[in-house]
């Protein structure tokens, strides 16, 4: 990553990019191709284009409410960017539609029960997905695939393939679009490992409620991140329940099998997680950080450079670890009322050193047995995914005005509680997730 000090946010625009905002840009001063991001007009586009009403509840309006309303007056975004979020609301609003439908068609949908899920609860950047994807490699547990969190809801083309044995028509959308964001932001992939087939957190289902932070890292917008911080998210955790239990319908999957959770909106949202979830069993991952600041900014940055110009570093820097902060005192405070034998902490090190030990005490933890079959699973899954396949993710706090000093005064109660090592870079670790 080149210093963000020295470039504008545009710089990380590739050149046709850069000259369709330069012309949409004029003709938008003109009064000429705005895209207007009106909650009004966007649930009367959803409806028109699926020919459905039910959204199946207005908790999700508050939020989209905000989220619009945000968008106009913080994100300052570019047209392109407008065009982004357009789309994607379009999309979130369309598929609580169709899965609506689905419910009141399939009530039986509903009715499935979830065994207590095992869900991991960490920072971004604290190596949260390498542990995701290492227990996903064990088919005792279910998890989301990118194009399941992206898009939960099948349609008609979904039922129809599934009938004849063909592909879901959403991994060729999924693969699509995916091609569109990597075109966008090709440094997107080294920061989180992208793919169509990966194994993928579930802050996409999250998403449809309209209550996470996924906005956060998409756009600028403040006033929304502050609201999403303090205020009830249970709703919105409901909702995800419900599009688990619609995605495990939709593949038939066995009863008898828990699902693998991860997201690092978790550690913002245990309590909602925990009124929908009350008897999950928590996995609590801990890194040294200062690292997971720095990395947490260089995230959040090369994903907000394509939707805004006028975004700085030195906001990001600001804004995250502000953030970052608020989420673990609001997490280590909620978890204070967790059982103890509801809750587990790994340390990131440990995992990184000797992942086969780490990950023998988490199912010592859960009460499982560690078969030969999932180790080697585990190890198939690492052999694949070397460390840096998609390219080195380099940054440094220096980047967006901070500093390991600031960080670590800010940060030091976190470190302290959990006797966190400071982090040494060790050419021999097999990280995907620095």
């Amino acid at each position: 990553m080149h210093s963000t000090n020295r470039l504008n946010a545009s710089d990380y625009h590739r050149t046709p990019i850069r000259l369709l905002n330069a012309a949409w840009g004029t003709l938008n001063k003109v009064g000429l191709g705005m895209i207007s991001l009106d909650s009004d007009s966007l649930i009367a586009r959803a409806k028109k284009d699926t020919g459905l009403t039910d959204f199946g509840g207005n908790d999700f309006l508050e939020p989209m409410h905000l989220l619009i309303h945000s968008l106009e007056t913080e994100a300052d975004l570019n047209p392109v960017g407008r065009f982004m979020n357009y789309t994607n609301i379009l999309r979130l609003l369309k598929g609580r539609l169709q899965a609506q439908a689905l419910f009141t068609q399939h009530p039986d949908i509903k009715e499935r029960e979830l065994l207590d899920p095992v869900v991991i609860v960490g920072l971004a950047r604290s190596g949260t997905t390498r542990l995701h994807r290492l227990l996903a490699a064990d088919q005792r547990f279910l998890h989301v695939e990118s194009w399941e969190s992206v898009y939960p809801v099948p349609d008609q083309e979904c039922f129809a393939a599934q009938a004849k044995g063909n592909p879901d028509p959403r991994i060729n959308a999924l693969d699509q679009g995916l091609k569109a964001v990597l075109y966008m932001s090709p440094q997107i992939n080294a920061v989180h490992p992208l793919g169509t087939r990966e194994v993928e957190e579930e802050i996409g289902l999250i998403q449809y409620g309209f209550s996470t932070q996924l906005f956060e890292v998409q756009a600028k917008i403040p006033s929304f991140a502050e609201w999403l911080m303090s205020h009830d998210q249970t709703a919105a955790y409901a909702y995800m329940s419900d599009l688990l239990k619609l995605v495990s319908w939709f593949r038939n999957d066995p009863t008898d099998k828990p699902w693998l959770l991860k997201s690092p909106q978790h550690m913002q949202d245990l309590d909602a997680l925990l009124n929908v979830f009350p008897n999950a069993k928590l996995l609590c991952p801990h890194r040294d950080p200062v690292k997971v600041v720095g990395s947490s900014c260089s995230m959040a940055w090369n994903a907000l450079v394509r939707d805004s110009n006028s975004i700085t570093p030195h906001w990001v820097g600001q804004e995250w670890l502000a953030k970052t902060e608020r989420m673990l005192r609001k997490n280590l405070s909620v978890r204070e009322a967790v059982a103890p034998e509801n809750q587990y902490d790994v340390m990131y090190a440990d995992i990184s050193a000797n992942w086969q030990e780490a990950v023998q005490k988490i199912y010592d933890y859960l009460g499982i047995p560690l078969t030969e079959t999932a180790c080697s699973a585990m190890q198939d899954w690492l052999d694949i995914n070397r460390q840096h396949k998609h390219g080195a993710h380099k940054y440094s706090l220096a980047d967006f005005g901070l500093t390991d000093e600031i960080v670590e005064n800010k940060l030091r109660f976190y470190r302290d509680r959990f006797h966190i090592p400071v982090e040494t870079r060790n050419p021999n670790l097999t990280d995907i997730n620095q």
